[in-house]
């Protein structure tokens, strides 16, 4: 019985960094909208390298690397799963049915286990970000 008790318990051991972490986003926007072209997702990065890949992809008007990406379905609570690798995140969406987003946060740090609230007020109009705007 104590050979099949460690075995049990040594197979937990193992298995248990494979576990994927998760976070809680707090969807507390308009989007994505019912009936409206309105989208909203979460792009992931790994490293400080893809934070700035993808913001130069903004900046220049280039493709966005669609697997980075994360698309949410709903407004509420949403469990996300964290890819592997990925450290920080941000939030996108589509306001206006076009085809490039038109508002985003800035970068967050992926704390797994964390719940993060988005309102509208912590997407900002990206021509800000990219300096267009200002």
């Amino acid at each position: 019985m104590k050979k099949v008790i460690l075995l049990v318990l040594s197979l937990l051991v193992l298995a248990t960094p494979s576990f994927a972490e998760t976070l809680i986003l707090k969807n507390q926007t308009l989007y994505p909208a019912k009936n409206q072209k309105t989208k909203i997702a979460v792009q992931w990065a790994s490293s400080a390298k893809e934070v700035d890949e993808g913001n130069q992809a903004m900046i220049h008007g280039a493709k966005m690397n669609p697997d980075t990406m994360q698309f949410l379905t709903q407004t509420g609570k949403i469990k996300l799963t964290i890819p592997e690798k990925a450290e920080y995140f941000r939030v996108l969406a589509w306001s206006n049915g076009k085809e490039d987003p038109d508002l985003l946060t800035n970068w967050i740090d992926a704390v797994p286990n964390k719940t993060y609230t988005l309102k509208k007020d912590h997407l900002t109009p990206s021509v800000l970000i990219l300096g267009s705007g200002c």
